[in-house]
């Protein structure tokens, strides 16, 4: 004979297990930092590219861009029509490098510094810019999304850090 008491554990704690590994199956995925890696990609395809619509794709509903000694864009609309602005006086080809990424529940963050070649379309110009980054993440239904982007030139300091 079977002791109730010890069948309804065993199957108590099986249930757990399951719902353990079926959670951690999950998470592992979502929480790769490679994802944020891949946004990264994206998002210098659409500077590349100057696709505006591609960016503010990649960003949340109320995501922010904060440019350079500009006003902060917050928002769809405000995202789409800064890169607009972006794309309107300039061509960009710059690529980012990585420093560091953070994944903590469903916010993450990373810090890189960018690099390439500006041209100002108004005159011709091009020079070579560098910049320091950090974007933050926020996991939504559809995957990781831009919810703030920061940028800062990097001038006169040499190689960003």
């Amino acid at each position: 004979m079977s002791n109730p008491s010890r069948t309804s554990r065993r199957a108590l704690l099986a249930g757990a297990a399951v719902a353990v590994v079926a959670s951690n199956a999950r998470a592992q995925p979502s929480d790769d930092p490679a994802q944020l890696l891949a946004i990264m990609e994206r998002y210098a395809a659409g500077l590349r590219w100057g696709t505006a619509d591609a960016l503010a794709a990649l960003y949340t509903s109320d995501g922010v861009f904060i440019r350079d000694n500009l006003p902060a864009a917050a928002g769809t609309e405000a995202v789409r029509a800064a890169y607009r602005q972006v794309f309107a006086t300039l061509k960009l080809d710059v690529a980012f490098e990585i420093k560091e990424t953070e994944v903590v529940g469903d916010m993450a963050w990373l810090r890189a510094t960018s690099r390439g070649r500006i041209k100002t379309l108004a005159s011709g110009v091009e020079a070579t810019e560098s910049f320091n980054d950090v974007v933050i993440f926020r996991r939504t239904p559809t995957g990781w999304k831009i919810r703030c982007y920061i940028y800062a030139a990097s001038k006169g300091a040499g190689t960003p850090q």
